[in-house]
């Protein structure tokens, strides 16, 4: 499920009795609070986002309208603000993924793995993901300063100026070599709207190049839309293969790749790491369940749980998790992860002397698939 709409939802479970303590005591700090309450779109609000951390699901949420609107940029390609994935690491510290190429977040020297602590001075501990992402993003030419922690020294400042970003859905190049045929290099950035045909374009354009084997590129991607997983997928799989199972409370779906795959059968190497998250582990595992490319990389951050976005009546929006997501042969990705065929570390010294490992050894990997 991509998207819904609440329209007076009502499941018949929940009697207006069995709020009479809330609104009574809603009442009472009314009528006795010494002092200036929040409007009451801000209590609602938080009401609401108190009810969801009972469910203990960190990924069950609410966004306020303009937040909503910011999950909507992204799925878009476009925003303005300093241009990095973000996450909460596990001690809820928001973290960065990796700084978009080319964004100013890379300019100033941004890294995987740097801890945010607070925002032009302000903490942003206890804060949700979108509230802390609220903080950093900002019209283009402002500027924000970021209090960084890395590898757990000292904290220190980081001035950004923002700008318009527009992610590079895919990144793609030819990689040619005097002892091997050409081979082509594609990266997705993320499951936005955008991804299959740009897949697919720079897919073609390789191979309109001369390239006879692919390497495929999901380090750092954090998901996105499940209908783009399944089609991505479908790029490399054959009709009606089993891309995913989702389990949820009302019994289970099997998802399926659909017809027209544009390099079903030719060589492929997957990279991953610990910043391919949700939609890349579906693609990821479904690769690997079909045995139809070994993965390169690092364990996958984990994250295999569906959540379905509900637009409020204010344009606020609720997502709430529905189910969970299992690879074709039936292993879990929630907490889990989908671990690779060959295991390849790449140290933050290895990033700031621009060597890449993991791309070396797929590399070799593939280039064994061209010589069978």
């Amino acid at each position: 499920m991509e998207n819904g709409e609440a329209h007076g939802f009502y499941d018949g479970e929940f009697e207006p009795e069995d709020l009479k303590v809330f609104w009574e005591a809603l009442g009472l700090l009314r009528e006795h609070f010494y002092g200036e309450l929040p409007p009451e779109e801000e209590i609602t609000y938080a009401a609401i986002r108190g009810v969801l951390q009972t469910t203990g699901d960190q990924f069950t949420t609410f966004v306020n309208p303009e937040h909503a609107k910011m999950l909507e940029e992204d799925i878009q390609g476009e925003f303005e603000g300093i241009g990095a994935t973000v996450r909460m690491n596990a001690d809820n510290l928001l973290e960065i993924v990796a700084p978009i190429p080319n964004s100013p977040a890379e300019a100033a020297g941004l890294r995987p793995g740097d801890v945010v602590l607070a925002v032009d001075g302000q903490s942003i501990r206890g804060l949700t993901l979108m509230e802390a992402v609220a903080l950093i993003r900002g019209p283009r030419g402002s500027s924000v300063t970021l209090t960084i922690q890395r590898d757990g020294g000292e904290p220190f400042d980081v001035t950004i100026v923002r700008d318009r970003i527009e992610i590079p859905t895919v990144e793609a190049r030819l990689i040619e070599s005097e002892t091997h045929p050409p081979v082509g290099y594609v990266k997705l950035n993320e499951f936005n709207a955008k991804a299959t045909d740009q897949l697919r374009a720079a897919i073609q354009d390789l191979r309109d190049q001369g390239a006879q084997g692919f390497i495929f590129d999901l380090r750092n991607n954090p998901g996105g839309l499940l209908s783009q997983a399944i089609r991505v997928s479908s790029q490399f799989l054959p009709e009606d293969s089993l891309v995913l199972i989702e389990r949820g409370k009302f019994g289970e779906e099997e998802h399926r790749a659909v017809a027209g795959g544009i390099w079903v059968e030719g060589p492929l190497v997957v990279l991953v790491n610990n910043g391919s998250a949700s939609a890349s582990e579906i693609v990821a595992g479904a690769l690997q369940d079909h045995q139809r490319a070994p993965l390169v990389g690092e364990t996958t951050f984990g994250k295999g749980s569906v959540q379905a976005p509900y637009t409020l009546s204010d344009g606020s929006s609720l997502r709430v998790t529905i189910a969970r997501w299992f690879t074709p042969n039936g292993r879990a990705i929630h907490g889990e992860g989908i671990t690779p065929d060959i295991f390849v570390e790449r140290t933050p010294e290895d990033e700031s002397n621009q060597r890449d490992p993991q791309l070396d050894r797929a590399l070799e990997e593939l280039y064994h698939q061209l010589e069978q």
